[in-house]
């Protein structure tokens, strides 16, 4: 058995895809998994070291650039589809799985064009653009939350979670003295202005932050800037560019403080931790902000909007849960009620349906 698996641009789109294409090789190994991605992705500085089979498109974004960018990238993607049409005749798969962003488009259209059984993969509560296009003609659709069911028709639909590379342990069994452990993410690129927020809400909470240990993960751009902002404040926090064992630094942690993409949402749930949640402020459909709400609703997450007053209203939210370390762990655990542990072995089993009726 042969699968295509396309998706990739942010780690968002890129790691689900990756954890599902592990599943299928490890229930099945004599399968072959084949990633497609774009060369302007994350996927080109991560699938290369990671021993995976994969084929990047020379694609770009077509929403909220100019003219003469959106001229390129609509080229780009009609050359995208003869590329995944060549590939589609050349591998010959049994399956191809759209994981979201660009590359899933173009692979998307040349399978429903060659006929090739078609399951797509949607992580937000409100689906992104490829899926929307590809939905009609989906042999299935895999949601990684039940808020973004409605969205499909209830025929394709299976709610299975959004698969990860890791194992996750949600337990609370280590605390050690008065020390709560903050883990900061800005998503897999960083977030200039979370970075910054941060940054400046612990220099609000001064003495307060005296019992906290940080890890902080800021993206390549912000890496320098963020590591001399805590030298200058003389607060010894760990600073990363990029966290490759995100399970790891969730069992350490107490509390997140996050963007809200999919995956992201998905670790917290997963990881059984209270989270801060700052949407993205700029999306059209302001998904990271509908993300959040899903732990939000059950009492897992607190939500601060990024604005000119993001300082100070994260300083204020993380002065209340120091002095109640107790709700933390209440948090975690109403946001676990939202996780899926198996929604990789979910979507495999699912695709390995879709193939397997289809050969039939």
């Amino acid at each position: 058995m042969k699968v295509i698996i396309a998706g990739g641009g942010t780690g968002g789109h890129l790691f689900p895809a990756v954890a599902l294409g592990e599943e299928l090789i490890r229930e099945r190994p004599g399968i072959e998994v084949l990633f497609v991605g774009t060369s302007a992705g994350l996927e080109a500085k991560w699938l290369p070291k990671s021993g995976h089979s994969y084929e990047l498109f020379e694609m770009h974004g077509i929403r909220g650039h100019s003219a003469v960018e959106r001229a390129r990238a609509s080229a780009e993607f009609i050359r995208a589809i003869g590329l995944g049409l060549s590939l589609v005749r050349r591998f010959r798969p049994s399956i191809v799985v759209s994981a979201g962003g660009y590359a899933s488009a173009s692979m998307g259209a040349a399978a429903i064009m060659t006929r090739t059984p078609l399951v797509l993969m949607e992580q937000n509560t409100r689906p992104g653009l490829a899926n929307r296009m590809l939905s009609r003609f989906a042999d299935k659709i895999c949601v990684g939350f039940s808020d973004s069911a409605a969205y499909f028709s209830s025929s394709k639909v299976a709610v299975t979670g959004n698969p990860t590379r890791f194992q996750y342990r949600p337990d609370r069994s280590r605390r050690e003295a008065g020390q709560l452990q903050i883990l900061v993410l800005g998503g897999s690129s960083g977030a200039h202005r979370l970075n910054i927020g941060v940054v400046d809400a612990l220099k609000i909470c001064g003495k307060s932050v005296i019992n906290l240990n940080v890890v902080h993960q800021t993206g390549e751009a912000d890496e320098e800037l963020v590591r001399s902002a805590y030298r200058e404040m003389g607060f010894a926090a760990e600073v990363a560019p990029f966290i490759d064992d995100v399970a790891d630094a969730l069992h350490r942690a107490d509390l997140v403080i996050a963007r809200s993409g999919a995956m992201t949402v998905t670790d917290i749930a997963l990881g059984a931790r209270a989270a801060i949640f700052v949407p993205y402020p700029f999306h059209k459909d302001l998904q990271q902000l509908h993300n959040a709400r899903v732990i939000e609703k059950r009492g897992g997450a607190i939500i601060v909007r990024d604005d000119e007053q993001l300082a100070s209203n994260l300083a204020r939210e993380l002065e209340a849960l120091i002095r109640n370390p107790a709700r933390l762990d209440e948090m975690g655990l109403r946001a676990h009620q939202a996780a899926h542990p198996d929604a990789a072995r979910h979507v495999a089993r699912i695709c390995f349906e879709v193939a397997e009726k289809a050969a039939a």
